[in-house]
């Protein structure tokens, strides 16, 4: 299986550690919203910082775990609800 790289070359270097730390009183505290869902992010809440999804270099800020993870591997419009209805009926 190939190496999927190390953190950094997947977007979780320096400056991506030094970003998420120094957002992590506010998250803690519950200061934060969730850039993706616009919900709060409660104390004790997992997070992430989230990517742009256009743009990998680019940080939109914290949120949620599942909302972040959601979107991996998706499109993140479908993970939203943002994007076009999807259907999922079958014709018989």
């Amino acid at each position: 299986m190939p190496s999927k790289g190390n953190t950094t070359q997947r977007g979780y270097g320096h400056s991506h550690q030094a970003l998420r730390k120094r957002l992590e009183p506010d998250v803690a505290a519950g200061r934060a919203t969730c850039w993706r869902c616009g919900l709060a992010i409660e104390p004790g809440d997992k997070w992430d910082l989230g990517h742009d999804d256009d743009d990998r270099t680019r940080y939109r800020g914290p949120e949620h775990l599942r909302c972040n993870r959601a979107t991996s591997g998706r499109g993140a419009a479908l993970a939203t609800g943002f994007g076009p209805p999807v259907d999922t009926s079958r014709a018989w």
